[in-house]
């Protein structure tokens, strides 16, 4: 039986959920690895309550220290601290680690740790890093919650894992990540780093842009006290990310994606004009075939992704992984002889 030392840096509702899917593997009859997970969170309570509901083994408050004897390091933090993590885990980390990263964004992380972590004599890298984007389990996605109270044992079953790592990641770092998800039921795609930043501008930052638009005009308005408390399901649907966002961490997501943001914020425009001149016309058909449109489209998306059903990949830069090995027989690459 393969022991795998794991630590866990960032305790909220996706590193908890991590902890609670890989101790669930300890217990499965005949389990072929054993987890052994350290988790470290800036945030002391989330240490305590990831420890109280069984995500990790042990915490460890001193980040260095949490990943001294890693083979696999999971990251879930918020995007403004994601580099100087990188920085103060380089040193600490062991020859043929393999640090799994989980921001928003793959470029950004890719270059700093490039530039943080450590190379061998020849030049090649001696700690690998691989990103992925987790896409949740279908019954789960529509829980917005993002804290620890939130984490699920079957957050990532069913669902997909895409892994972006830089041209130059060794393949067996990337297929030990692959491996990962299959062990955990997860289906696996590969993408192109610099493709899915474009794609999480779409899908991650307008969304959030959006709801900034939505409620910064409300709240300015100048009726701003008569609506206030009028605020039902609807107004909190459309903005409830302002209340979960760490500010410096959605400013420096938003600043990052900013080129590819841009233009899908000019796409959104489009419509939004289009919908103006629909609602100028006071045809109360367009506006009904717009919506009866939109609504045949959703409802197609949403079929789609809760069966995880997608007829053809996102793109040509994306292909599924297949199989799996056993994880122990990859931790061994990159070492020092």
């Amino acid at each position: 039986m393969a022991q795998v030392n794991v630590t866990i840096i960032g305790l909220g509702k996706v590193g908890a959920s991590m902890g609670l899917a890989l101790k669930a593997l300890n217990k499965q009859a005949g389990a072929e690895h054993q987890f052994t997970i350290v988790g470290h969170d800036g945030t002391p309570s989330l240490l305590d309550q990831a420890q109280k509901i069984g995500a990790v083994d042990r915490t460890e408050r001193n980040l260095a220290n949490s990943v001294e004897k890693a083979d696999l390091v999971f990251i879930d933090l918020p995007f403004h601290q994601v580099e100087t993590a990188l920085m103060q885990i380089a040193d600490s980390l062991k020859a043929g680690a393999v640090v799994i990263d989980a921001s928003p964004l793959k470029m950004p992380p890719i270059q700093w740790a490039k530039k943080h972590f450590r190379r061998a004599s020849s030049g090649g890298a001696e700690t690998y890093l691989v990103g992925v984007r987790p896409l949740f389990n279908p019954a789960l996605v529509g829980d917005h919650r993002d804290d620890v109270e939130a984490a699920s044992a079957d957050l990532f079953s069913g669902g997909v894992m895409v892994i972006a790592p830089a041209a130059d990641c060794p393949e067996e770092a990337v297929q030990l990540v692959a491996d990962l998800c299959a062990m955990l039921g997860i289906k696996a795609h590969f993408a192109d780093p610099a493709e899915l930043d474009g794609i999480a501008a779409a899908m991650e930052s307008l969304p959030l842009l959006l709801q900034l638009a939505l409620f910064r005009g409300l709240n300015k308005s100048k009726s701003w006290d008569d609506l206030r408390w009028l605020g039902n399901t609807a107004f909190f649907l459309g903005t409830y990310q302002i209340g979960q966002a760490d500010a410096e961490a959605m400013g420096k997501l938003l600043h990052q994606s900013r080129e590819p943001l841009l233009r899908r914020l000019d796409e959104a425009m489009d419509v939004m004009r289009e919908l103006r001149e629909v609602l100028e016309s006071g045809d109360e058909l367009a506006i009904a075939e717009a919506f009866d449109e939109a609504s045949n489209a959703y409802a197609k998306w949403d079929k789609a992704r809760h069966n995880n059903d997608w007829v053809q990949l996102p793109d040509e830069g994306i292909s599924e992984v297949a199989g799996a090995r056993p994880l122990g027989k990859l931790f061994s690459f990159g070492k020092k002889k």
